[in-house]
């Protein structure tokens, strides 16, 4: 495949985890509310989400530049 299909595959990939971390604090906001204390599990797979999204990110960039 060329270099420019796995850059969209990978901007894809980011945007998706990117979106996912976006629910995930979203969801653990909701429980926040309710309960009155910080969900740390939503918290971790927030952060998760997205740094797995920077890494794509820098992975498509890196992949662009070398094709």
């Amino acid at each position: 495949m060329d270099g420019s299909y796995w850059a969209m595959l990978l901007g894809t990939l980011a945007l998706a985890s990117w979106m996912g971390a976006g629910l995930f604090a979203v969801i653990g906001t909701r429980q926040e509310i309710r309960r009155g204390g910080a969900s740390r599990g939503s918290e971790l797979v927030s952060l998760a989400l997205a740094g797995v999204g920077v890494i794509l990110a820098i992975i498509m960039a890196a992949g662009m530049v070398l094709s």
